[in-house]
């Protein structure tokens, strides 16, 4: 009886074992699928130049050595337990399914165009502010 429960206990946890790394699987493949490395490189790219305005000191070789570091493949890794944390198995199962239908690929083609364009505009945006913040303050005499 002991050697049965000890082998169905045995069962068990190779079996949700198993189910932790086929949706580990599925992660990753979401993440392939749905371009997160790309998007995640042009981010990196859309950051640099706000970077280097906050450290203009700092030698071209540094921001050589700085993009070099950064190694996307491992940056994606770190959303894994994201998605597993918010996510289903069958909610990961159904994303891979949506961007691999026409409305998901094309979805996946747009990304890049919105956010480059978001961003643009979220920058004009956010120097509006700052210029209708500086000129409120300059009329009440802070400057």
């Amino acid at each position: 009886m002991k050697k049965l429960l000890v082998l169905c206990l045995l069962g068990a946890g190779l079996a949700l074992s198993a189910y932790g790394q086929t949706k580990k699987q599925d992660i990753i493949r979401l993440l392939e699928i749905s371009d997160t490395k790309s998007q995640a490189s042009q981010m990196f790219d859309l950051m640099l130049p706000s970077l280097k305005d906050l450290a203009p000191q700092a030698p071209d070789a540094f921001w050589t050595v700085f993009k070099s570091k950064m190694n996307i493949d491992s940056f994606v890794e770190l959303f894994v337990p994201i998605y597993d944390k918010y996510f289903s198995h069958d909610d990961i199962k159904g994303l891979i399914q949506f961007y691999e239908s026409p409305l998901g690929k094309k979805m996946l083609e747009t990304t890049p165009l919105l956010t480059q364009e978001s961003y643009g505009i979220g920058q004009e945006w956010g120097q509006k502010i700052g210029q209708d913040v500086v000129n409120e303050l300059v009329k009440a005499g802070y400057f």
